[in-house]
């Protein structure tokens, strides 16, 4: 099958990660592949070309394995990236921007998603997206506790751009009842809590359906949380948010 070609910007800024799959670890210095990262620094041609194009996948437009800001593809998403304030479990700043980074064969599993909801009256917030490795260790030496913070010797799904914390809202963008915050870490943030009124477990059922119907795959134990089925293919990187775009 031929593959259609497009001229990206030249104003995309390029960076490096590692992200073959079957290598060493002690290779990892060694073995690097560029990608892009598509910012807000792109025309605004380039960005529209990319949105029209971006469902897609005979014509898409990006390798799989590359970060995009979520923001570019979609105006309806509402970002309340926690950990670039203080209002997180660690009540510390961890992120110098609120930015959403996922790998592209996330992000457009995460389009269908949002077009689904829509179509029902919701609408996608995201709290988490791509988180640095650099940023896992910070969690990890200040919460140690496995199975609440993944150990940064084998990484977060977040640290692979695979993982995303969602919830919804309304579409005028107010929040629906889910019976708890983000990364609320008793008893009633684990997902099949059933202490509250169906409305509000059915809302979280609702949430877990689309995203699996997706390729996403929920975990019990927080609500809120979901990664790719693309599993760990894409290597924990440690690339830091252009905040200027």
């Amino acid at each position: 099958m031929m593959k259609r070609s497009f001229k990206i910007s030249s104003l995309i800024f390029i960076i490096t990660l590692n992200i073959n799959c079957n290598i060493n670890e002690s290779d990892n210095n060694k073995i690097k592949q560029s990608f892009k990262v598509i910012n807000r620094d792109s025309s605004a041609e380039s960005i529209k070309r990319y949105k029209s194009n971006l469902l897609d996948t005979l014509t898409a437009i990006f390798e799989n394995d590359e970060l995009v800001d979520v923001t570019l593809f979609s105006e309806d998403f509402i970002l309340d990236i926690r950990y670039a304030t203080k209002n997180n479990f660690i009540d510390t700043i961890l992120y110098p921007c609120a930015k959403c980074l996922l790998r592209y064969e996330v992000l457009k599993d995460l389009l269908r998603v949002q077009s689904e909801l829509k179509k029902k009256g919701y609408k996608v917030k995201l709290f988490d997206c791509y988180r640095p490795h650099s940023v896992q260790k910070i969690m990890w030496e200040k919460m140690p506790i496995v199975g609440l913070v993944a150990d940064p010797a084998t990484g977060s799904r977040h640290n692979r751009g695979s993982a995303i914390d969602i919830t919804l809202t309304d579409l005028d963008g107010y929040g629906i009842d889910m019976g708890t915050d983000h990364d609320d870490l008793s008893l009633k943030g684990r997902t099949f809590y059933r202490g509250f009124n169906d409305t509000i477990f059915q809302n979280r059922m609702l949430l877990r359906t689309i995203l699996q119907k997706n390729h996403f795959i929920g975990i019990n134990s927080e609500w809120w949380h979901f990664s790719h089925d693309c599993g760990t293919k894409y290597k924990v990187s440690d690339v830091g948010f252009d905040c200027n775009n």
